[in-house]
This record gives C-alpha cells, sequence and structure tokens, in this order.
C-alpha cells in the first residue's frame, strides 16, 4: 500500500504522534496506557456526568420560566379584553365644563446649530 502524501502542515507526523499509534512493545507499557486510559474514561464519565446535571437544572428553569410566562399571559388577557361600550347615552358620565381661559400666546425661539 502507498503511503499517502501530506498535504500541509496539520497532517506532517511527528515522532509522538507515530509513537502514540503504535502497540506498546513491552507489559509495562501496555500497562501504563491502559491505566491513563481508565483515568481519561473515568474523567470523561464524571464531566458527562456534569453536563447531564447542568442539563437537568437548565431544564428545571426553562420550564419555571414558561410556567411564569404563562401566568402573566393569562393575568394580562382580562385586561387587554375591550370594555363593552354603554348601549345608551344615559350612562356616560357628564362633561365638565371648564371655564374660558385663555391659552398662554408667548413664544419662545430656540435657535438648534447642527
Amino acid at each position: 500500500m502507498k503511503a499517502k502524501r501530506p498535504r500541509g502542515m496539520r497532517e506532517l507526523m511527528t515522532i509522538q504522534g507515530l509513537a502514540g499509534r503504535t502497540v506498546p512493545d513491552s507489559r509495562e507499557q501496555i500497562m501504563a496506557e491502559q491505566s491513563r486510559l481508565e483515568h481519561e474514561r473515568s474523567r470523561l464519565r464524571r464531566e458527562l456526568a456534569v453536563w447531564q446535571e447542568n442539563g437537568r437544572k437548565t431544564a428545571e428553569r426553562l420550564r419555571g420560566v414558561e410556567e411564569r410566562m404563562a401566568l402573566l399571559r393569562r393575568t394580562l388577557e382580562p385586561m387587554l379584553e375591550p370594555e363593552p361600550e354603554p348601549a345608551t347615552n344615559e350612562h356616560r358620565p357628564a362633561r365638565q365644563v371648564v371655564p374660558d381661559v385663555e391659552p398662554s400666546t408667548e413664544w419662545h425661539e430656540v435657535v438648534l446649530e447642527y
């Protein structure tokens, strides 16, 4: 099988990268790598548990916010409905008569410069 030619710097294999792809030769190396992988597995499981707990807490908070929004909508709906107008003029309040007051006829000039 012909070796694949690297197309860029990211595809070049280093000595450490090549060593990581090979199967260890001695029992000690195998045990060391197995131990390292077990630690990595347990770390990833703990991380997954934290993420799932955070997801559960976030879902609970989201549910609480949605319930609060629904309550506010139900409370607001009666306020938005228009009040029925009375059928006759008898129920309308009488207009208040305001004595004739001369409006202020003073004009104030304001200069705006841009």
